[in-house]
């Protein structure tokens, strides 16, 4: 009886990890995408205006979310075709 508890409980805790590894990807990535692209490549390689940097920046933030999130969807939908559905019992 204990065997089968754990074993229902383990695709709950992939699903929860997923789900974290995911919200931390779609919160990080976005926000080191911002900070990267600003400062290496428009204040450093264009020598951009600091309020034109910052816009530009955010709309490749902005891009980068969208792909993440993007991402996260398509996993979601793929991940619900990879597991195999429970034969119902016909009585």
């Amino acid at each position: 009886m204990m065997i089968e508890g754990k074993a229902n409980e383990l695709p709950d805790f992939q699903v929860f990890r997923t789900v974290i590894k995911y919200c931390l990807f779609i919160i990080i990535v976005p926000v080191l995408s911002f900070f990267v692209v600003k400062i290496i490549l428009f204040d450093g390689i264009f020598n951009l205006t600091p309020i034109n940097s910052s816009v530009y920046s955010a709309i490749v933030a902005v891009l980068v979310l969208h792909v993440t999130l993007g991402l996260y969807i398509h996993r979601a939908y793929t991940e619900s075709d990879r597991t195999p559905s429970k034969p119902v019992k016909k009585d």
